[in-house]
Formats: structure tokens, sequence, C-alpha cells
């Protein structure tokens, strides 16, 4: 592990801090369960020094170990994130909101952020309608999808000033996540211009899978940027994409505007 160099604060930095996040961060979905010395050697620390670690992570309650002796994150590692979601200004305000979108069209409706190439949604509040359960299979408040492919990332990606946009689409790789993904950079950018044209709304038209439509419209702040995207999903089967639009893309316009509002 390098030491990040901070002159305005010469020796403040700690190494076992540090150390102790690192460990933290190793475990990821690829490798959910670590033993010390995969550990060790991933964050070029010597065993003795990981073990000790990873006791106090353990006596901490933030890591706990296995049959096998591996070690995995504990619930209370979910606290840090949850408090770091709470504490967002724009997840705060929209709650309402969307829980006001969920009650009007028993759909699910969620709040997305852009993270990097990616859409991270940060709320959600469930729809009980029926086949909504159906279409929201693996999709939570940490699930982050490929801008490309997912109603709030199309909305959010075709918001961005012109040049953010060129870089952000110059980094992405357009991964065919169905039979109706968009993969290629042209057919990305024309759809982008449709969006455009629809006042800022997006649709996702089965591009993530079969069965899945849903819509999507910016939150923007004071100087324009988009801070986030309300998105409503729902079952291919009852909504086209022309009903999509017409039927509920006003109530989807209306909510991120109204936390747009609350944010000035």
């Amino acid at each position: 592990m390098s030491k990040p160099v901070d002159p305005e604060h010469p020796g403040r930095y700690s190494s076992s801090l540090a150390a102790g996040l690192a460990m933290l961060n190793s475990f990821t979905p690829e490798h959910p369960e670590r033993g010390i010395a995969d550990m060790a050697e991933e964050l070029n620390m010597g065993r003795s020094t990981t073990h000790r670690y990873a006791t106090t992570l353990v006596t901490l309650g933030y890591l706990e170990q296995d049959t096998s002796r591996k070690y995995r994150l504990s619930a209370r590692v979910s606290d840090f994130g949850l408090s770091m979601l709470d504490s967002m200004v724009v997840r705060r305000v929209a709650r309402e909101h969307l829980r006001d979108l969920r009650e009007a069209t028993g759909r699910t409706a969620s709040l997305g952020v852009l993270k990097g190439t990616e859409v991270a949604y940060i709320d959600r509040w469930q729809g009980s309608r029926q086949g909504q359960y159906a279409v929201d299979a693996g999709i939570g408040v940490g699930t982050r999808l490929p801008l490309h492919c997912s109603a709030a990332g199309k909305a959010l990606l075709a918001c961005l000033p012109a040049a953010e946009q060129r870089d952000l689409i110059a980094e992405m790789r357009l991964a065919r996540r169905s039979s109706k993904t968009i993969t290629t950079k042209t057919a990305l950018r024309a759809e982008l211009e449709q969006i455009r044209a629809q006042g800022g709304l997006a649709v996702e038209d089965e591009e993530l899978f079969a069965g899945r439509r849903a819509l999507a419209a910016v939150v923007v702040d004071t100087e324009g940027w988009p801070v986030a995207a309300v998105e409503l999903t729902v079952p291919a089967e009852v909504y086209t994409r022309a009903e999509l639009l017409g039927r509920l893309g006003p109530k989807v316009t209306t909510t991120a505007g109204h936390i747009a509002s609350v944010l000035t």
C-alpha cells in the first residue's frame, strides 16, 4: 500500500486506518469471502499484520468468520452506506416525492445518480401492482446499471454538457444485455438526441432485459447540472412505449421538477 502525499498536513496520515479501510474494500461481489493469505497478498502486508487488522475488524463487528475461518463483511458495514445515503441532500428531499409517484402509479419509483459510466440507485420505492416484482428482480438500493441500457442512465447522459457527454461516451463499453440493447455509439448518440427532443424524458424499452420498460427524467440543480434521475419501471406487457410516455411521462417529469425546486 502506497502512502498518499499531503504537503499541507504532513504527519497526519494514518497508515493503520488506511489499511483497515483497504481491507474492507477488498471484499467485492467477486470475492465475498477472503482468507488471510489472499488479503495479505492483495494489500501487500505481512500475514501477521493482516491477521491483526482482521481480528480488530471482527472485534468491532465489521467482519465475521464462517466455519472455514474465512472472513466476510458483516451486516454492520451497511450502516456506513446507509448513513452516507441519508446524508445526500437529493435523496433526503426526494423521498416524499418518490413515494407520491409510487402511490399515484402503483409502480416502482427510483432515484439514480451518475457514477462514472453507470447509474447508481440511491433510493427506491417498490410498487405492488401486478407484474411489478418480476421487472424489479435483482435491482435495489445500491445497484449499479450501465448508462446505455437504463432509463435513468440515458436521461442523465442526455442532460450532460456536450464536452462531458462526449468524454463519458468515449469511456463506455456498450455491452449487450438484451436483443434490444443499444450497442453502437452512433445509435446511442441518436437516442440521446431523441431524449432531448422529448423534453429530457428517457425510455428504456426492454434494453436491460425482456419484459421491462422504464421511464426517467432528470433532477437538475440551479446551474442546470443533472444531479439525479427519477425513474419509473413497469412491465412491458402493461405499457407500450407510447403509453409509457403519454400516461406516465408527465408524472415522472413533474416529480423530477418538484425535487429540483426543493434543491434550489
